[in-house]
């Protein structure tokens, strides 16, 4: 049989493993640097993930009306306001848009009406930020709201 060396003799022969104060410094270091770049940069935002985001949230809202249409049984009015920036039930709780976002008018838009069958009427709705467009369409006959956009 043949002699194997014990397990830590190369540690004996001066073989070492692991890093040295100086490497652990200079990685610290450039994370470091990597870091405050990052930081300096400011935070990452996306124009057009912040308005298909507020696109969702007017839809699902949108949503919940209708919803509450077919378990009421009432008729019920959704708008969007573009002169206070807001949107909700007619007469009933608002909530406001993100910072920054618009609307876009014609004639007609932003304002839906929801019927206790599931139906819906009303134009469609716009929401524009930096040149970025959102639109909110409204399926008359199912009352389905699809966002499209960016």
């Amino acid at each position: 049989m043949r002699n194997s060396p014990a397990p830590d003799s190369r540690a004996r022969k001066g073989v070492q493993h692991g890093f040295t104060l100086i490497e652990m410094l200079v990685v610290v270091l450039i994370l470091g640097l990597i870091g405050a770049i990052v930081v300096a940069r400011g935070p990452f935002r996306s124009v057009t993930l912040d308005l298909r985001g507020a696109g969702q949230q007017v839809a699902a809202s949108m949503r919940q009306t209708r919803l509450q249409a077919i378990r009421s049984g009432t008729v019920l009015v959704f708008t969007i306001d573009p002169a206070r920036l807001d949107y909700g039930l007619w007469h009933g709780a608002r909530h406001a848009l993100p910072t920054g976002v618009g609307i876009a008018t014609g004639p007609g838009a932003g304002r839906f009406v929801f019927y206790p069958d599931g139906s819906a009427a009303g134009g469609g709705a716009a929401l524009v930020e930096r040149g970025r467009l959102v639109t909110l369409r409204l399926n008359w006959l199912t009352g389905a709201i699809a966002v499209e956009g960016p």
